[in-house]
């Protein structure tokens, strides 16, 4: 049963086969409403951790896709992610994500889709203190490089995403949404916690392409 939000025999699985992507401990404190507020449910429906996505059309530096969502602040794009439930692998996660979001199939060894997973980028593991509730959530996200046709038609097949546009941003313009991202709460202040959450996982890729 998959409980944790790594499992070291999953990790190990998913970088024989896609290569070794680290390992990167985080601690944040954070309060309501992230975790536990009507759009910032991290990990109050059960998920164990979540998928990020980085997908291109086959130079990452000249384009990654980005999301934004109709609850979001005005502006605000984002590297997009798909919850990990309790049982879920995380290589299930990625497929039925990246389909429900785009509704592009990622290739698996029983079906040749047209998204390629190309390579394992890492996993950041998180605690995550809730100030209010005095309490604290364990919880990660991986993070994955998919190459994906010359310019594919993206189309949501879940409603619920609520995903309201997509932009293709050169992968060296993550730092800067990093910093957009750390810094919302300048605009939204009930955002900020969730923002300086996702902006670790915005360094964590560039750094991961950067490196290449």
């Amino acid at each position: 049963m998959l409980t944790h939000p790594v499992e070291a025999d999953e990790l190990a699985r998913i970088r024989a086969r896609y290569g070794p992507g680290p390992l990167e401990d985080h601690r944040l404190e954070v309060d309501a409403p992230f975790l536990t507020g009507p759009h910032q449910r991290l990990t109050s429906d059960g998920r164990r951790a979540e998928i990020c996505y980085v997908m291109h059309q086959g130079d990452p530096g000249a384009g990654v896709l980005l999301h934004a969502k109709t609850i979001y602040p005005a502006g605000i794009y984002r590297l997009p992610t798909g919850g990990v439930q309790q049982g879920e692998p995380v290589l299930e996660t990625l497929v039925r994500e990246v389909m429900e979001e785009t509704g592009l199939q990622v290739g698996t060894d029983d079906w040749p889709g047209p998204v390629r997973v190309q390579r394992f980028l890492g996993v950041l593991r998180y605690r995550l203190y809730h100030r209010s509730s005095r309490t604290l959530h364990r919880f990660a996200t991986y993070h994955f490089l998919l190459q994906a046709p010359q310019d594919p038609r993206l189309e949501p097949l879940d409603p619920d995403e609520k995903i309201a546009g997509w932009k293709w941003l050169p992968s060296g313009d993550l730092w800067a949404v990093a910093d957009e991202l750390a810094g919302v709460a300048q605009q939204a202040p009930e955002w900020g916690d969730w923002g300086r959450f996702r902006a670790i996982s915005h360094r964590f890729v560039a750094q991961q392409l950067t490196s290449t």
